[in-house]
Formats: structure tokens, C-alpha cells, sequence
């Protein structure tokens, strides 16, 4: 979303695993939705029916629990018989009749009715057409269908969507059946066989032109753009087609059916959808400015869809992979130059740091679209990159797309992903950049010695709480040449010598900036 092994065993950090208070059940894992939906012209009422497919994972479960919010429920089936449920406060109970043993199955399903009061906009567009579109993020599904609306508990899910003739439907996956019902109206059936969170799970209808505008290993990329925005369109979405190539090679295959770009009423600027990704009606004016956008949110399909956060406290695997991975993107593409244009641009949103990453203490979810999570989260990955290198940092980043797609993870299992391509423990780094808030303030002197030909440097770190441990590069400058030296600052203050044929006329600290920090490097005379 865009805003408007063995080693860790033995010596990892371990961090609080879960730490929101979402209900979790322990019984119950929902499989697959089904999902049934009327729309209208003539009302802004939804008329939807959803069948979810559960699989027991324990003996002798008697309730099911289930977030659905503003909606009149008018029957509730167990196994396509009645059940008994009661809908109080946003939270739907079902009484479970079946004597379900471990790894059973079973359907519920739920026939409900009213207006969305979120999750799912009914109006006008930009231009005053009437339009409907899901924005689920974070947990705002449950204003339009009845589900466990929090990203632990994934399940593929199907689309059944009657709407009137004159609209264009999209949602997740492969479009399995358009009918014409000769009423006026047109059934449109999607299928999504990947497994998602509901924060993914959308739908989209409007009067559109639809662009097939290339492929990639046989994924089609898709352009849903208003009629009237057609051409500024085709413009911003950029280079969508070579993005879904890029990441594809560079992390892993591609996890969906189909990647669709869709200018929709999100109210972020980007929402990562699972292969139909909606975009702010708004932002498309022809100057190929969404072009960021459109390479964060692609980015997304892998890491934040596929692999998914287990508790909303760790977004950063989310937000912070598609900031970074957003911009490698241009990187590789248009140049090392451009990249650390967007990399010191998002250092400098960071002046604050005055909390970590990872904070339970906030309950808001809102809240949590804030720097820490994008662009610290984003150079987190560019540090460690820094502190592995390219070969093993991408390698691990290959096998932890591989061990979490179509799943969840925290933190730490990333955590182990690298640490098993490193071979050395990386508690150290996380515990400072996840856990810790703030970053380094380096101030630096150095000093010739003209007897002993040696360079003498002193750094001192001068933020308050947190000392940093981080390896970097020392240049040594001279007129016609530059000699560089690899140490590690991990005190609070610390001295350096280094041995030299001639004196050097200034010293750079960390050139090619891999280490988020500020940095004074002065000579004492």
C-alpha cells in the first residue's frame, strides 16, 4: 500500500510473537470464500450471500466467530442446514451443530443485506459516473461480508457479482464466467486459487476501458482505466509489464493468475490487491508520476499477498519490503544514481525515530502507516543487504519468498531466512533496527601523524538510548587516489588507526551509503 536455520536457534532475539488482540480462533481455519453479491443502480443495498469452506483443527468445536459489521443477517446454514446464531456488537456467532473431529470440513454460510457503511464505496467517480469498489485495508472487510477480517488466517476465495449490464467487473484471480442473465444485468464469476487475507479480498465495478497491455511467463498485466482517463492512463501505469519481470526474477514466480492495475476510489494511493490492484481515480494525469506507486504496490504482490504479516505489528515485512523492493526496481533499471535519489529521500522522512518498528503500544492500524514501517523498514533491507552482500541477501530473500508464500510470518522468521544464508547470527542488527527506535549520529575526527604515518579516527555516537553496532567503509582520500578500509563502530566512542605512505587530504565515511545515520567528519588540525 502507497500512502497519500541452525544458527538463530541458538542465538536469536526472539520478540513478543503476536501482540495485537484479535480473537484468534485455534479451531478453525477458513479454507475458502465464496462470495455472492448484487449490486444496483437503484439502491446503494448490497444483497450478498458468503459460503465459507473451514477445516477443524480441533476435537469437538462448538462456535464459530465471525466479523460483520452494519449488515441485516437474515440466515445463517451449517452444511446447507439452518443454524443458530446471534449477530451482537460486530461479531457474528454461529452454534455449531456437527460433532467435528480434527482436519473435518465444513461450510458456513451467511445470506445478509444492508448498506456498506466502509469497506466497500458506492458513488460517483471523478467524472460523476457511479461506481462500487472494495478498499478493505486493514480490517474493513467485514463492512460488506462476513469473515475473519485479520491477516492471520488466509483462504482463497471466489466472486459471484450480479451487477447491470453497463458495468465492467474485476476482481482477485482469473475471470472463470461472464453471463448475460437477459434482464438488464450480467454475472460475473472470479476465482482466486491462491490463498489471500481479507484485507485483499475486493471486488470492483465500473464503466471501464480494459487494456491487455503484455504478458510475463504467461501472466497477463491488464490496464482498468474510466473511458475518459484512458490515455493520460496508459502513461502512468508505466512500465508494469517489465516491473512484474524484474521481481519475478529476482524473488520468485509470480503468485496470482493475472496482474491487473485498476484506477478505482481507494483512499490510499496505492492498494495492493491481490492481482487486481486498485489506484487513485485522482492521481492520473499523464506525467508518469504513479510510475513509484505502481512499482510499490507490484512489489506488494509478493510481500505483503503471498507472504503476510501474522499480526499487524510487523507491517514492515509488508510496507518496508515494498518501499525497498520498489526501489531496486529502478535501481536495476534506470541506475544507482536514481536509486539513492529515492533512498535519501526516504532517509530524510526519518528526522524523528523517536520509536521502533515493531510497537505493540500502538492500537490504532492507521497508525501504523507511518515512516518507521515504510522507509525505515525499507532501509533495514538496504542495510542488511550492506552487511551480507548482494549474492546471499538475495539468495535468502528468494528462500524466504519460497518457505512463506501463500502463508504468514513475523519478524523473526525472517529473521531466520537470513541468518541461514549468513551464517552468522544477526540478533545483534535486529534487536537495534527492529526492536530499538532511532538510528546512529556519528561524529567523526581524524588526525595525521606525520612521524608514524598513520591516520588516527575518532567516532563518537551522539544519539541518546540506542548504540549501534554496524560495519562500514572508511575512504581515505588522496589527490589522485582513494584507499578504502572496512571497520566496525559499535561504542559509544571508539578509535581507528590506519597506516599510510603520505598524508590524505579528507576522510569520507560510508560513501556509498548503506547505513542509515547521520554523519560530521571533520579534521582536528
Amino acid at each position: 500500500m502507497k500512502r497519500l536455520f541452525a544458527l538463530t536457534l541458538l542465538f536469536a532475539f526472539v520478540a513478543p510473537a503476536l501482540s495485537d488482540d484479535y480473537p484468534r480462533s485455534t479451531s478453525l481455519n477458513a479454507l475458502h470464500y465464496r462470495i455472492r453479491l448484487e449490486l444496483k443502480d437503484s439502491t446503494d443495498e448490497i444483497n450478498g450471500e458468503t459460503e465459507i469452506l473451514f477445516a477443524v483443527t480441533r476435537d469437538s468445536t462448538k462456535e464459530l466467530s465471525l466479523d460483520l459489521s452494519g449488515m441485516t443477517v437474515a440466515e445463517v446454514k451449517e452444511n446447507s442446514r439452518p443454524a443458530k446464531f446471534t449477530h451482537v456488537n460486530n461479531r457474528l456467532s454461529v452454534a455449531l451443530e456437527g460433532a467435528y473431529r480434527r482436519d473435518d470440513r465444513f461450510t458456513v454460510s451467511i445470506k445478509y443485506r444492508g448498506v456498506p457503511r466502509d469497506g466497500l464505496f458506492i458513488k460517483k467517480n471523478k467524472f460523476g459516473d457511479r461506481t462500487f469498489f472494495a478498499d478493505n485495508w486493514p480490517n474493513r472487510a467485514r463492512h460488506w461480508f462476513p469473515s475473519i477480517d485479520h491477516p492471520y488466517d488466509k483462504a482463497s476465495a471466489e466472486f459471484f457479482v450480479t451487477a447491470p449490464d453497463r458495468y465492467d467487473v474485476v476482481a482477485n484471480g482469473a475471470l472463470i464466467e461472464t453471463k448475460s442473465l437477459q434482464n438488464g444485468s450480467r454475472l460475473w464469476h472470479w476465482r482466486e486459487s491462491a490463498a489471500i487475507p481479507t484485507y485483499c479480498m475486493v471486488i470492483g465495478a465500473a464503466e471501464f476501458s480494459i487494456i491487455n497491455v503484455g504478458s510475463w511467463n504467461n501472466t497477463p498485466v491488464v490496464y482498468y482505466l474510466y473511458p475518459k482517463d484512458r490515455d493520460r492512463g496508459m502513461k502512468d501505469y508505466g512500465r508494469a509489464v517489465e516491473m512484474l519481470e524484474f521481481y519475478s526474477n529476482l524473488i520468485g514466480p509470480y503468485p496470482y493468475e493475472k496482474l491487473a492495475l485498476v484506477q478505482s476510489s481507494t483512499r490510499f494511493g496505492g492498494m495492493e490487491n491481490s492481482s487486481s490492484i486498485f489506484f487513485d481515480e485522482k492521481a492520473f494525469n499523464g506525467s508518469g508520476a504513479l510510475e513509484g506507486t505502481v512499482a510499490h504496490e507490484i512489489a506488494h504482490q509478493w510481500f505483503g499477498d503471498s507472504v503476510t504479516e501474522s499480526d499487524w505489528h510487523h507491517l514492515w515485512l509488508s510496507e518496508g519490503f515494498a518501499t525497498y523492493f520498489g526501489h531496486l526496481f529502478f535501481e536495476r533499471r534506470d541506475g544507482r544514481d536514481k536509486f539513492l535519489t529515492l533512498m535519501r529521500a526516504d532517509r530524510e522522512s526519518l528526522l524523528a525515530g523517536a520509536r521502533p518498528i515493531y510497537d505493540p503500544s500502538i492500537k490504532d492500524l492507521f497508525q501504523l502507516l507511518n515512516s518507521n514501517n515504510y522507509q525505515k523498514g525499507g532501509w533495514v533491507l538496504h542495510m542488511l543487504r550492506g552487511v551480507m552482500g548482494d549474492e546471499k541477501f538475495f539468495a535468502a530473500i528468494r528462500d524466504y519468498y519460497r518457505l512463506y508464500r501463500d502463508g504468514n510470518a513475523l519478524t523473526e522468521d525472517f529473521q531466520r531466512a537470513m541468518e541461514l544464508h549468513y551464517e552468522k547470527p544477526l540478533d545483534w542488527f535486529f534487536r537495534q533496527w527492529i526492536y530499538e527506535p532511532g538510528y546512529p549520529v556519528y561524529d567523526a575526527a581524524w588526525r595525521w601523524d606525520e612521524a608514524t604515518k598513520e591516520v588516527r579516527l575518532i567516532i563518537a555516537q551522539k544519539q541518546t538510548g540506542t548504540i549501534f553496532r554496524m560495519p562500514m567503509d572508511v575512504e581515505i582520500r588522496f589527490d589522485n587516489a582513494a584507499r578504502r578500509f572496512r571497520i566496525e563502530v559499535s561504542q559509544r566512542e571508539e578509535a581507528f588507526s590506519f597506516k599510510l605512505d603520505a598524508r590524505p587530504h579528507s576522510i569520507a565515511i560510508d560513501t556509498d551509503e548503506w547505513v542509515l545515520k547521520k554523519v560530521n567528519v571533520r579534521e582536528e588540525k
